[in-house]
């Protein structure tokens, strides 16, 4: 188990593993299951129930509930998000001094992994808008587009989706043969956006902060996502344009 990556020691990653195989049982039985010291068990049992991942019983002797996994998993996600942003406040704040020289107008992502990272930045950073084109193709991005304080407005070409986006099915060969495969395309804040296109496990695509592209870029999907919108059923829909076009 990787407990380490979220802020738990391995002591405490053990004890929360047994706990969660016992759940309720004592500190006794949790470091004998865990293959604990006793003492280590009890400190990782404190620090755990500090953090809200244990709870102890009433009663004696004490006995202790492990946090269900799903709980835990959500709990983790949402420092991650919170830790994420402050990081992202924190670096906006950094004085870059040669900015217009140094940086790039336009990154090339040459792989999925860094196609899905920029696309995952690129929606995390957005602070009052972000507009978005993917599909069931791109569900790894679908968490990132929750932004409680920010727009957000996302065309998904098929199912699954992510909540509350307007859902246009369109078939998955009749997208390939117009964008030469999957699209996805984010913009955030009228200032940075990703396009990218997928095929199967590999994409390639481009990330820009252009002040003449991403503006341009915006008023595409502004248009797509309007259009979306008030369309027509698909059975009714004309055969002169793929409904996937943006």
């Amino acid at each position: 188990m990787d407990f380490e990556r979220f802020g738990f020691t391995t002591t405490e990653g053990k004890v929360y593993i047994a706990l969660l195989r016992l759940s309720p049982a004592t500190g006794y039985a949790v470091a004998r299951e865990a293959g604990v010291a006793r003492a280590n068990t009890y400190g990782a049992l404190e620090t755990l129930t500090t953090r809200g991942v244990v709870s102890r019983l009433p009663g004696r002797p004490t006995r202790f509930v492990a946090e269900p996994p799903e709980a835990l998993v959500g709990r983790l996600a949402r420092e991650s998000e919170r830790h994420l942003e402050q990081l992202a406040r924190r670096l906006a704040t950094v004085d870059r001094r040669h900015e217009d020289a140094a940086a790039p107008a336009m990154t090339l992502l040459s792989d999925r992994a860094a196609v899905l990272d920029r696309c995952v930045a690129c929606a995390r950073s957005a602070r009052n808008e972000l507009l978005a084109v993917v599909g069931p193709w791109a569900s790894e991005l679908f968490p990132s587009f929750v932004r409680p304080r920010a727009v957000v407005k996302v065309l998904s070409l098929g199912s699954p989706a992510p909540a509350e986006a307007i859902v246009r099915p369109v078939a998955t060969p009749e997208i390939e043969a117009y964008w030469g495969g999957l699209p996805i395309a984010l913009i955030a804040d009228r200032s940075r956006a990703v396009c990218a296109i997928a095929k199967g496990d590999t994409a390639t695509g481009v990330a820009t902060e252009h002040p003449a592209l991403v503006p341009f870029l915006r008023h595409l999907l502004r248009r797509e996502l309007a259009s979306a919108a008030t369309q027509r059923p698909p059975e009714a829909e004309s055969d002169q344009e793929p409904s996937g076009a943006v």
